[in-house]
């Protein structure tokens, strides 16, 4: 018997596994009746040996139904390490879309740039795949997949040599490996057996993807974090993915990476021969996301917006097990209690209904943000109040490129759907949506209780009541420490049926969260001023971040 939990590590892909010993007669092969599992704790990190590398003293404490128990110490198993030659190929290499290593970056602020190859050392979105009747040459065992992104690269050689290193972050297009693993079947150990990276070429390439999920039918969906924003880059050519395409110093217009195509959630089927296929579901809207998680009925997802001043989106597929079409919502939180992180019932704002082929169509013919909004700044407003009747106050992250700030907003005839799928969050804004929501990570559910929980890693700036400042509304207003709700939050909605949305339409689903509710939350560190490290009471919950259930 073998419990294993796969993990993307800041270095190395890695399974944590407790064996139990072979059994020595027939009868003692027979699958273990086991009535629990328990796993021990592991102290916190003391050591910097502890704190530098991937280790466990936890067992697995397993009770059968006799009540005898069975013990087995957990260990960790590397499977490759970033940059590691896997069969032909290297983990974590940055490629353009012709599959060639790329040598160089792009040039951050100041003009530097760093010389390749590139091999990421950020794994961040990870799923193991079952898939039936697969069948790969090479593979004794049980052939499995496993699918991993990477987030970004995190410094490189300056190609100057009297010049520091270069910060990679958000230079390069990014990757996801597939390692086909051989599974022993009978004692369950993971082994490589080959590694290449999954084509991006279709979709012209991939954008600094965050976490990630397994949907129900056996696929990766990852996603594609801080958007860049194309309010600039409509003026400044998107160089990190120029790179991907070979079109150095072009903007969208004249054939270079288009912003639009970058910012969405993205979909990795294994077929069973162990080939891919990747597809970017433009339908579930473009935002910072984290990650999309399919709920019970197989069609309604809740996605992490990660920033400040973002969204709470849900998404509800028109057919069960297929995300290429459906309706986006974005939320309103109506506050009930501002105390212990806060309780809120939930209104549900529609944007849109469309399919991902509408919306690749809209980018396909060259759809700019200045197509899509008129805008204005604060001080243009201010100053002439009467020259921009009709434009809305939005204060939202807008993406990569440019920086959280009040502007005002005024929606082009007939742009409703490109608004609502390319310019998601400024528009869930333009139509009255809670925009004061800081770093929503991960989402995680149990479909026996029709249950969601929503990690809030930090909860700060509009969040805390009297921070919102030049924030248009002020929907979310918790009272607490500030040092205590910097700490983070794990929220708990309800799901349920027969909802309406805010115009009184019905929503298609039943698993529609109805409110939010502080459940597990941190606090600061007791020793507080003298702990050098450790913000947060190490005992709790501590800026939770991905999470699962």
């Amino acid at each position: 018997m073998m419990l294993k939990m796969l993990l993307a590590g800041s270095t190395a892909l890695l399974y944590c596994a407790a064996f139990i010993p072979a059994a020595a007669s027939a009868a003692d092969t027979a699958p273990l009746k086991v009535k629990s599992v328990e796993f021990t704790a592991t102290p916190v990190p003391a050591t910097d040996l502890e704190k530098a590398t991937p280790h466990t003293i936890s067992t697995a404490v397993v009770t059968l139904i006799d009540g005898s128990k069975k013990t087995s110490p957990l260990s960790y198993n590397v499977l490759h390490r970033s940059g590691d030659y896997l069969k032909g190929w290297y983990a974590g290499l940055i490629v353009d879309r012709d599959g060639k290593p790329l040598m160089q970056s792009a040039p951050d602020a100041k003009g530097n740039v760093a010389r390749g190859p590139f091999r990421s050392a950020g794994p961040d979105g990870t799923s193991l795949l079952l898939i039936p009747n697969a069948k790969v040459d090479g593979v004794k065992g049980n052939p499995l997949f496993l699918v991993n992104h990477f987030e970004y690269d995190t410094e490189g050689e300056n190609i100057d040599p009297a010049k520091p290193p270069v910060d990679l972050y958000a230079l390069l297009p990014m990757a996801m490996n597939l390692t086909v693993l051989d599974q022993d079947p009978q004692t369950g150990k993971l082994t490589p057996a080959k590694l290449s990276n999954v084509d991006f070429s279709a979709v012209e390439g991939l954008w600094i993807p965050c976490n990630g999920s397994t949907t129900p039918w056996m696929t990766h969906l990852g996603s594609e974090e801080y958007e860049p924003d194309a309010s600039v880059f409509e003026k400044t050519p998107l160089e990190p993915m120029n790179l991907y395409l070979g079109t150095p110093g072009k903007l969208a217009a004249d054939g270079g990476a288009n912003p639009y195509r970058y910012g969405h959630l993205v979909e990795v089927t294994v077929n069973p021969d162990g080939s891919t296929k990747a597809i970017k579901h433009y339908s579930m809207g473009r935002l910072a996301f984290e990650l999309g998680d399919v709920m019970g009925d197989r069609k309604t997802v809740y996605m992490g917006d990660d920033g400040d001043d973002v969204i709470r989106a849900m998404f509800v597929a028109d057919k069960e097990g297929d995300l290429s079409a459906g309706t986006l919502y974005a939320a309103k939180w109506i506050q009930k209690d501002a105390a212990r992180y806060g309780k809120a019932r939930l209104q549900w704002i529609k944007l849109g209904h469309t399919s991902d082929t509408e919306i690749e169509a809209l980018i396909a013919k060259g759809t700019r943000f200045s197509d899509i909004f008129e805008v204005a700044s604060a001080d243009a407003v201010k100053a002439e109040p009467a020259k921009y009747e009709g434009f809305k106050p939005v204060y939202i992250y807008s993406g990569t490129g440019s920086k959280t700030q009040l502007e005002y907003l005024k929606l082009k005839p007939d742009m409703e759907r490109a608004a609502a799928f390319l310019e998601t969050r400024r528009y869930a804004a333009y139509l009255g949506a809670t925009t004061e929501f800081t770093k929503m990570e991960g989402q995680a559910h149990s479909n026996a209780d029709k249950k969601l929980w929503t990690a809030i890693s930090y909860v700060r700036k509009g969040m805390i009541d009297g921070q919102n400042k030049e924030r248009p509304q002020d929907d979310i207003k918790l009272a607490g420490d500030e040092k205590d709700l910097t700490c983070g939050v794990v929220y708990e909605s309800a799901l349920k049926g027969s909802q309406k949305d805010t115009a009184g339409n019905p929503i298609a689903s039943d698993w529609v969260a109805t409110d939010m509710t502080g459940l597990v939350y941190g606090e600061r560190n007791p020793a507080d001023g003298k702990q050098k490290l450790d913000k947060c009471d190490t005992e709790k919950v501590a800026n939770p971040d991905n999470i699962r259930y």
